[in-house]
């Protein structure tokens, strides 16, 4: 089993968005919507999620009603691990995690079967979940001869699919196509399931009844939630991430922006092309959330430094920490007071936790985003020299993430229409 602090959650489909089956017409480029402010506000329970999720950018490309137009749910991101939202499926609560790195939206079944990090069965107890699961049967009923898979780094959850009313930020979508999970490698073990953000070709329905047949070439794209949000028309094809410190750490607001302050200028970022795809996305034909970082700016003491090169990440709400060139990691790394040493107990690198952090900014649309010292430092600490762990991680020659370490700083508005995201630091 991989490090308890770098579970890497990977959800979604296991090969090239290319070979998907579509079954949905394009909503069909859009001028950028307003962003309005909304707020219609569900407030979160609080719980504790003591483990790192990695979503998008580190996948195993494994083979395997409301008339409203905008609502707000407020967000916690508890040990600055993740995002988890309340959501309702039917008339029961579950505990989301929001992940812009993936496209399903699953929970877990009550007595779903626990597997280790090959997937393998193992003791049940190793799964014990405090959050809420699914029991009975999908209120739409089941779909028939199709199933759900989607990857693990090392692991996976397969399950069936189902039509359940589901209700997020005071908007319900009836009849939402919606998976629970029978058998699963899950770590977080209070949250309920997750809940996908991403672009519908990442979706992961297969056909076929068992799960264990999932054939690369017969992936079925289905229309997610927040897409048929839109089709409903209870948003506009946006939705805004406003983290905050302490308390309800913020909120997501669908079709709008929410009640927050702000400072400095907004910038529209495009959602650029990946290797994934090879292809220009589209809101029918997407990609992950990629945009360009201009340049990453670093130093302590008086001394600044830059990275000078531009670099393409993913923007992702499932992964905690920032995946980033190697050369750049080791010399954000050194600039710590003292410097940060790596750890091979725990594949990461660290430093005493009241070490001083370097001030850092990305430079996104030629603005500078400054990210606090507490989204560089983690509340975890290696085992061996009880140092807390750094949110700075290798992300080989081309898995860059811009993980919550960013986010925790910015009003980020997806805008699915535009094919943009819009970028304000939060005041």
């Amino acid at each position: 089993m991989v490090q308890w602090w770098t579970a890497a959650l990977l959800l979604g489909a296991a090969i090239s968005p290319s070979l998907a089956i579509n079954t949905r017409a394009p909503f069909g480029k859009r001028a950028p919507s307003p962003d309005v402010v909304t707020n219609n506000i569900v407030p979160l329970r609080k719980v504790k999620v003591p483990t790192t999720i990695r979503s998008a950018g580190r996948r195993k490309r494994l083979n395997p009603r409301s008339t409203n137009t905008t609502g707000t749910t407020s967000i916690r991101n508890y040990y600055q691990l993740n995002y988890v939202a309340e959501m309702q499926w039917g008339n029961k609560t579950m505990y989301m995690i929001l992940d812009t790195g993936s496209s399903d939206t699953w929970v877990l079944r009550t007595g779903y079967e626990c597997l280790d990090s090959n997937g393998a069965p193992t003791n049940q107890t190793d799964c014990t979940t405090i959050a809420p699961t699914f029991s009975g049967d999908y209120t739409g009923g089941q779909i028939d001869n199709v199933n759900f898979y989607a990857a693990y780094g090392s692991g996976m959850v397969t399950g069936t699919f189902g039509w359940e009313g589901i209700t997020i930020a005071g908007l319900t979508v009836p009849n939402a196509q919606v998976a629970v999970v029978d058998q699963a490698f899950f770590e977080v073990y209070n949250a309920s399931g997750i809940f996908g953000l991403a672009f519908q070709s990442l979706t992961s329905e297969y056909p076929g009844s068992n799960s264990s047949q999932h054939p690369s070439k017969q992936r079925i794209n289905y229309e997610p939630i927040f897409y048929r949000m839109v089709d409903q028309g209870l948003s506009l094809p946006t939705f805004t991430f406003a983290p905050q410190r302490g308390g309800d750490n913020g909120y997501l607001a669908f079709g709008g922006i929410p009640p927050v302050n702000t400072t400095g200028p907004t910038v529209a970022l495009p959602i650029l092309t990946t290797n994934a795809t090879k292809s220009k996305p589209t809101i029918n034909q997407g990609d992950y959330y990629t945009i360009s970082v201009d340049n990453v700016i670093y130093g302590s003491n008086g001394t600044t430094k830059s990275y000078g090169s531009s670099i393409q990440a993913i923007m992702d709400t499932g992964t905690s920490g920032l995946y980033l060139p190697n050369d750049l990691i080791t010399s954000i790394a050194n600039s710590f007071t003292p410097p940060a040493r790596y750890q091979n107990s725990s594949s990461a690198y660290s430093v005493p936790c009241n070490a001083t952090a370097p001030k850092v900014a990305f430079t996104l649309g030629g603005v500078n985003f400054n990210i606090t010292s507490t989204d560089l430092i983690s509340a975890l600490t290696d085992s061996n020299t009880g140092h807390c762990l750094l949110f700075l991680f290798d992300g080989g020659s081309d898995g860059y993430i811009l993980g919550d370490s960013l986010l925790n700083n910015l009003l980020t508005t997806f805008d699915l229409g535009a094919m943009e995201l819009r970028v304000t630091a939060l005041a």
